[in-house]
């Protein structure tokens, strides 16, 4: 059995819309539901490069915290928190506070963020990749700590701190550390040394090799690789009658979050989770032999409740 999620996209998208998606997720009984957190428009080709185009996004833990407000029981997190955006220890206190909030509910994410025209744009710096993976390693080291109650001082390149206490401590005795990311020689070695959770990328064969160097850091450093519950970001999941009918319908989402028509198209066609209950079925059954405890799918506006609806019901009647 695979558990499902939710990264819900907070482009072009009003709040109401995503108040209620969120209720309708945690309705039929889905495992997780994430925010994202990004400061312009992430989908298309395009969002990659310095130029990447203006348009509307909420913040992602303002929106979580509004998630927590309508939901009662389902997990909540960013998936992930953009290194860059965020000083570590506030992101901790954030983090902890909504913990109380939400009666125990919250998971911290954190990545070392790809998104240059946002960074740029807001005053982020934007070192290069190898410099980006050494910041996500001295801010996750600081928030392993703060998290396990230390009282932390640091004088790093990237991470200050005189003293600093997580206080009060988050309702959950431990509350889930999330990193995302999928570097084999850095990342993931990072992963092994303070995470408790894992989030990887890549087809169920690309994960499934992923998996294994993960627990390869984890045997060198002598920590039991089951400490490690293991996640996998999924492109939007639809299901219709028809593979023809699902790339279809997710092909008109993604334009309406500014992906030009030939993008969106490619992107759906290329989807393996696109298709009838059987094809949906069949991948998430990969994944799940590839290691994956959960699959959160990304989840664009405008919200399909077909797809909830009938993946639900799979669910129920495959034992996924």
């Amino acid at each position: 059995m695979i558990r499902i999620g939710f990264q819900v996209w907070g482009q072009a998208v009003s709040w109401p819309e995503l108040a209620s998606t969120a209720r309708d997720i945690e309705r039929l009984g889905f495992d997780s539901l994430w925010s994202n957190d990004h400061l312009y428009p992430a989908a298309g080709p395009d969002a990659w490069t310095p130029n990447a185009p203006d348009g509307p996004f909420l913040e992602g833990w303002m929106t979580l915290a509004g998630f927590a407000a309508e939901t009662e029981t389902i997990p909540l997190g960013v998936l992930v928190s953009g290194a860059g955006y965020r000083n570590p220890g506030l992101l901790v206190k954030q983090a902890t506070a909504l913990d109380h909030v939400s009666g125990g509910r919250v998971t911290l994410g954190l990545g070392a963020g790809w998104h240059e025209r946002e960074h740029r744009a807001f005053g982020f710096e934007y070192p290069s990749l190898g410099e980006r993976i050494t910041r996500l390693d001295e801010q996750a080291t600081a928030i392993r700590m703060l998290l396990d109650g230390q009282t932390v001082t640091v004088n790093g390149r990237y991470v200050q701190m005189d003293r600093a206490r997580n206080l009060p401590p988050p309702v959950q005795s431990r509350l889930p550390f999330l990193i995302g990311g999928s570097g084999e020689r850095r990342t993931l070695r990072i992963v092994a040394r303070v995470a408790d959770v894992w989030n990887g990328e890549g087809d169920p064969a690309t994960f499934a090799r992923l998996n294994a160097v993960l627990d390869a850091h984890c045997a060198a450093i002598g920590r039991p690789p089951a400490e490690i519950r293991r996640t996998v970001g999924a492109a939007p999941i639809r299901i219709r009658d028809s593979r023809e009918a699902a790339v279809a319908d997710l092909t008109g989402a993604l334009i309406a979050n500014g992906v030009t028509p030939a993008d969106a198209r490619t992107a759906a066609e290329e989807s393996s989770l696109v298709g009838d209950e059987r094809e949906v079925a069949e991948v998430l059954a990969a994944y799940a032999a590839a290691g994956a405890d959960e699959l959160i799918a990304d989840w664009p506006a405008p919200f399909d409740l077909e797809t909830l609806e009938r993946l639900a019901t799979l669910r129920s009647s495959a034992g996924l």
